[in-house]
C-alpha cells in the first residue's frame, strides 16, 4: 500500500500513470535519461524560475501558486520552491499537479514539485517582481506628469493634483 503525499510536504508525483509499467523506476522519461531530459530546460536560478512562469501562460489558482512561489532548486526532476504559509491554501494536490503538467513541456517531464517551509531570503516571487515593477512605473508616471511645463504652470495658479489619478500609459 503506498502512502499519498501531502498536499503541503514532500514531493508531489507527476500526472505519470502509478500503476503497472514496464520501467517502474524512470517515470515518464526515455530510458537512461535524467527527468529534466536534456531537451527540457534547466532552471539555475531564480531568473529562469521567474521567465518560466511568466512564459507558460497560467491562469487562475494555478497562475497564483507559481505567481507566489519563490525557486529554492531544480535538480533530478526535483522543483523545490517555497510558499509562503498566507499562501498554504493554494498548496492542494490539484494545483500542483496542474503546475507540474503545466512544466512539463518546456522542463521536457512533469517536475516533482516540493515546498519548503518559507525562507525569509528565498528568492524573489513573479507576484512581488510584478508588484515591485507597478510601483517603479506608477512613479515614474507621476514624476513626468508632475514635471510636464503646463501641470507646473496649473499648480502655480492653485491647481490640485490627485496623484491617485495618475497612471502609467501601459496600465490600461
Amino acid at each position: 500500500m503506498a502512502s499519498e503525499p501531502q498536499p503541503t510536504r514532500g514531493p508531489i508525483p507527476s500526472p505519470a500513470p502509478t500503476a503497472a509499467g514496464p520501467a517502474p523506476t524512470a517515470p515518464a522519461s526515455a530510458p537512461g535519461a535524467p527527468a529534466a531530459a536534456s531537451s527540457g530546460q534547466v532552471l539555475a536560478h531564480a531568473e529562469d524560475w521567474l521567465a518560466l512562469v511568466a512564459s507558460v501562460g497560467l491562469k487562475g489558482p494555478v497562475r497564483e501558486l507559481a505567481a507566489h512561489s519563490a525557486f529554492c532548486g531544480h535538480q533530478d526532476g526535483v522543483l523545490q520552491l517555497s510558499l509562503p504559509d498566507s499562501f498554504d491554501h493554494l498548496r492542494s494536490d490539484g494545483l500542483v499537479r496542474q503546475l507540474a503538467q503545466a512544466l512539463a513541456g518546456p522542463l521536457g517531464a512533469p517536475p516533482q514539485i516540493r515546498f519548503e517551509s518559507a525562507r525569509a531570503h528565498a528568492g524573489d516571487t513573479l507576484h512581488a517582481r510584478t508588484e515591485r515593477e507597478r510601483g517603479q512605473r506608477q512613479s515614474e508616471a507621476e514624476s513626468a506628469f508632475l514635471s510636464d511645463p503646463v501641470v507646473s504652470r496649473l499648480v502655480q495658479q492653485g491647481a490640485t493634483v490627485l496623484t491617485e489619478s495618475i497612471r502609467p500609459l501601459d496600465d490600461h
